[in-house]
């Protein structure tokens, strides 16, 4: 866990042809952009530049390492699991397994790849690094599954519900929860060292702060809706699991701001307060300004239109990204 210096963008500026393409003011606009003759172009094309990074060797053996690790979270997986994942993915067909799975997956990937942006020139002490990080991240991972399971769906038993039914819609809650809390774990495992012992306590510190914020927005969250969220999931009503589960993802991503940039609570706070007030308002202007005749709740609920939980999913990352750009 470690503070982020924060990247001072370069503006762009110049002259020529392709500038008279541009609208005015677009130099003070657009940074990291820096218009070049189409020669300079043309012949950048043909260059080899970059291709010696695809024969470093500690680039490969990272690579290799990170695939024993995706190994080892497979079985962690299996061995955390009330069921033979490959018997449930493979002979039984079960797609809510694989689905969650899948995120599981997609999840331990978010949080390596944050642990190898601290690899060193000393090749063997950031393998290390890795494979102790990767595998902290990974059970960090697995407890935030479990502790979803119990704390974001109270009353509900999503593990029962995959198993037994293939319920899709519970699929995508859990699957949401991994995303959103994958994106946490990795702001919390990345940064300057300040000893094992400490890095350690300050990692287990803030992911509990990190999924107590993502607990508090799900119990909020399904309260404004005018449904019943977990009777509509049980249901299998695919628009509210991916409605709940899209919106889980995106307040887990913008959660994990705060984590990687300061170790202060009050920030902290002041963002989880904006997330949701931003959040919520993105969803009030989807009901008023894009779908005015017809009720966001009602769409969701009686129809089952999950294009429509899609487009409100859509909504929410939207403000997520917007707010990174703004404050990131």
């Amino acid at each position: 866990m470690g503070l982020r210096e924060s990247k001072n963008l370069a503006i762009a500026s110049g002259s020529g042809v392709f500038l008279d393409f541009c609208p005015p003011g677009w130099e003070s606009r657009t940074p990291n952009r820096t218009p070049k003759k189409m020669f300079e172009i043309l012949s950048e094309m043909l260059t080899f530049e970059g291709m010696g990074s695809l024969s470093h060797f500690p680039n490969l053996v990272f690579l290799l390492e990170v695939l024993a690790l995706l190994w080892l979270g497979k079985l962690a997986y299996g061995w955390t699991s009330p069921f033979k994942l490959e018997h449930q993915m493979v002979v039984a067909d079960n797609k809510a397994i694989t689905l969650n799975f899948t995120a599981y997956l997609i999840g331990l990937v978010v949080i390596l790849e944050g642990v190898l942006e601290g690899v060193s020139d000393d090749v063997l002490a950031s393998m290390c690094d890795l494979a102790a990080w990767g595998v902290i991240g990974l059970v960090l991972l697995l407890v935030a599954g479990k502790l979803n399971d119990r704390l974001l769906l109270v009353g509900f038993k999503a593990p029962v519900e995959m198993l037994e039914r293939q319920n899709l819609s519970a699929a995508l809650v859990v699957a949401g929860g991994y995303l959103g809390s994958a994106a946490m774990i990795r702001s919390v495992v990345v940064g300057e060292t300040l000893g094992w012992a400490l890095d350690l306590g300050l990692t287990v510190f803030y992911f509990a702060l990190g999924q107590l914020g993502l607990w508090v927005y799900g119990w909020l969250y399904q309260r404004i809706t005018g449904y019943d969220d977990l009777k509509e999931i049980a249901a299998g009503n695919p628009a509210a699991g991916i409605n709940l589960g899209i919106n889980l993802a995106a307040m887990g991503f913008l959660m994990a701001l705060p984590l990687r940039q300061s170790y202060s609570l009050v920030w902290y706070l002041a963002w989880f307060l904006l997330g949701n007030a931003t959040l919520l308002g993105f969803r009030f202007a989807l009901t008023k300004l894009i779908i005015p005749s017809q009720g966001l709740d009602q769409e969701i609920e009686r129809d089952r239109n999950w294009g429509i939980a899609c487009l409100e999913g859509a909504f929410s990352v939207g403000a997520v990204l917007v707010l990174q750009n703004l404050f990131g």
